[in-house]
C-alpha cells in the first residue's frame, strides 16, 4: 500500500522537520489508488488465471485456446484492485461517519472545533480498538500538525484531496467556507454534520438493499457456464460440434464476450452512488 508522511511531501504546508518525540502516522497518499505487493499481486493473478483457464476450458475444451483466454487474468487482477479500493473507501466513509457523530457531540457541548478533533480520537479508539485505523491516523495527523503550526483548514483540505469521498469533501468545504466568511462556524458545521450523516446512512441503506441483487448478478454471470457443463453431461453428442469446429468456437467466443459485457453493465447498474 502506498503511504506517505505529510512532512516529507514537496510543497506541504507542514513543517519541514519533526520535533523530537513527534510521531506522525503514515497516511495513505491517495485513497483512489492501491499498489499491491509482489506476493499479493501473485496471489490474485493465480486466482484470476485459474478461473479464466477453467472458464475457457468449459466453453472451448481446448487447452491452447484456454491458455490464450487466460491472459485476461491481467484485466481481472485490475478488477480485484478496484474492489479493494472501493472496500477501503467504504470503510473510510463509515469511519468518518462515526467521527462526525463524535464531533457533533463535542460541538454541542461547547467544545471548540480544534479540541473536538482530539475528543473524537478518544471516542474512535474505543469504537475501533485496532492497531491501524484510517480515520484515527488522519485525525491524529490533523491534531499533531495543528500543534506544530499548520492551519486546520490546510490539513482538512489535504485529507479531502486524498480521500476523494463526497461526504468528506462536503464537510471540508463547509468548514473552510464558514471560517472564511466569519459566520457562526460551530452552528453551520454542526448542521452540516447532521446532513452528511443522514446522507451516509441513506447510502448504507441503499447498499443493503442492493446486496441481494449483487448475489443475483453473480449467479446470472456464471449461469451460461453452468448450462454448458450440464448440457455436456446430458447431451454430449449434441453439443460436441461446439467444441470441435471453427464455427462452434466462434459461437462460444461470442457467448463469453456477451457474458463479460453483461457482467460489466450489471455491475455498473447496481453500483449506486449518491
Amino acid at each position: 500500500m502506498s503511504t506517505y508522511t505529510p512532512y516529507m511531501e514537496k510543497g506541504s504546508l507542514a513543517l519541514n522537520s519533526q520535533p523530537e518525540g513527534f510521531n506522525m502516522p503514515e497516511l495513505i497518499e491517495d485513497y483512489g489508488t492501491y499498489r499491491m505487493s509482489g506476493l499479493e499481486y501473485l496471489k490474485y493473478f493465480l486466482v484470476s488465471w485459474t478461473g479464466m483457464f477453467l472458464l475457457a476450458y468449459v466453453f472451448y475444451r481446448n487447452a491452447l485456446l484456454s491458455l490464450l483466454f487466460s491472459l485476461l487474468a491481467f484485466a481481472v487482477v485490475k478488477l480485484f484492485k478496484n474492489n479493494i479500493i472501493e472496500k477501503r473507501k467504504n470503510e473510510l466513509m463509515y469511519q468518518f461517519r462515526d467521527s462526525l457523530t463524535s464531533l457533533a457531540s463535542s460541538l454541542a457541548s461547547g467544545i471548540v472545533i480544534e479540541k473536538a478533533f482530539e475528543e473524537a480520537i478518544k471516542d474512535l479508539r474505543i469504537l475501533y480498538p485496532y492497531e491501524k485505523v484510517m480515520i484515527i491516523d488522519e485525525f491524529s495527523s490533523i491534531v499533531l500538525k495543528k500543534k506544530n503550526g499548520v492551519e486546520l483548514e490546510a490539513s482538512l483540505l489535504d485529507f479531502a484531496r486524498r480521500a476523494k469521498l463526497p461526504c468528506i469533501t462536503d464537510f471540508v468545504d463547509v468548514f473552510v467556507s464558514s471560517n472564511k466568511t466569519g459566520a457562526r462556524s460551530v452552528d453551520i458545521i454542526r448542521n452540516s454534520i447532521t446532513m452528511i450523516n443522514d446522507k451516509i446512512e441513506i447510502e448504507k441503506e441503499i447498499q443493503t438493499m442492493v446486496s441481494g441483487k449483487k448475489m443475483e448478478q453473480t449467479m446470472l454471470s456464471v449461469a451460461p457456464a453452468a448450462f454448458v457443463v450440464v448440457l455436456s453431461f446430458i447431451a454430449g453428442d449434441y453439443i460436441q460440434p461446439m467444441f470441435t469446429t471453427t464455427g462452434g468456437h466462434a459461437v462460444m467466443t461470442a457467448v463469453l464476450v456477451i457474458m463479460f459485457v453483461s457482467y460489466l453493465i450489471s455491475r455498473h447498474i447496481i453500483n449506486i452512488k449518491l
